[in-house]
């Protein structure tokens, strides 16, 4: 079995390993000529436990959060970030009208904190931002054009939650053929077991599942400095 494969074991089911190996899944797709990272609806209401589509404090997400957000920026490569639209009107939330308990509450409508990201590492005046009413950040904006724009060939993942919004977002990234890294520590969800779930099948169908110390140092590998040739000796 291959490297990919072989790393869930323990956490899958061999009998359900051996049935993604049979099909030839999980192999690596690697980052190409450039890169940009795709911070998926890390605002307050996702991070932040006293809203409630927050399940619970997360330290290690916001850390992984930073140490990539600040790798993006030491190499200079653009930085996109995703949030909800505006929710005020019944018809802006549509079906979500039906879906959600709470979505004419004041904390899911008209909050103004819950759409703002903590300022460790919020978006600057360099960075794009998004702005959706589904979970995926390429349905109906105009994602896709602006990473063409900017020659983007790979999408690193991040954000919340994993099952949902980023899943959505990694689906649509392959199905526009982007090569895409999901970084494993700096994506969050609800349920610790739809997490480790969708990672799981990302990595086998749609993505690189990899962890942060890995991507930051092909990252740099990469994209980072060249360094020049020493001088030779006359």
């Amino acid at each position: 079995m291959n490297r990919k494969i072989e790393r869930w074991r323990g956490h899958v089911p061999d009998d359900d390993l051996a049935t993604y190996a049979k099909g030839a899944f999980g192999n690596a797709i690697g980052m190409g000529g450039r890169a940009a990272l795709l911070n998926i609806d890390t605002t307050w209401m996702f991070v932040d436990p006293q809203y409630a589509m927050c399940g619970r404090e997360d330290a290690q997400l916001k850390a992984a959060l930073v140490c990539i957000t600040e790798t993006f920026r030491a190499l200079g490569l653009p930085i996109y970030y995703s949030r909800r639209d505006d929710r005020s009107h019944p018809t802006r939330r549509g079906i979500w009208n039906q879906k959600l308990g709470n979505s004419h509450e004041f904390q899911y409508t008209s909050d103004p904190r819950a759409d703002e990201w903590p300022a460790e590492y919020a978006p600057r005046k360099e960075d794009i931002i998004i702005l959706k009413n589904k979970p995926s950040a390429f349905f109906e904006t105009p994602l896709e054009s602006f990473l063409r724009y900017d020659q983007i060939d790979t999408l690193v993942v991040v954000g919340v939650s994993t099952s949902g919004c980023v899943r959505a977002a990694v689906t649509d990234a392959f199905s526009h053929n982007f090569r895409v890294i999901v970084v494993e520590e700096a994506c969050g969800d609800r349920s610790p077991a739809a997490h480790r779930a969708n990672l799981f099948d990302m990595d086998m169908k749609f993505a690189d599942v990899e962890n942060i110390a890995d991507v930051a140092a092909e990252l740099r590998r990469r994209y980072g400095p060249r360094q020049r040739p020493a001088a030779q000796a006359a």
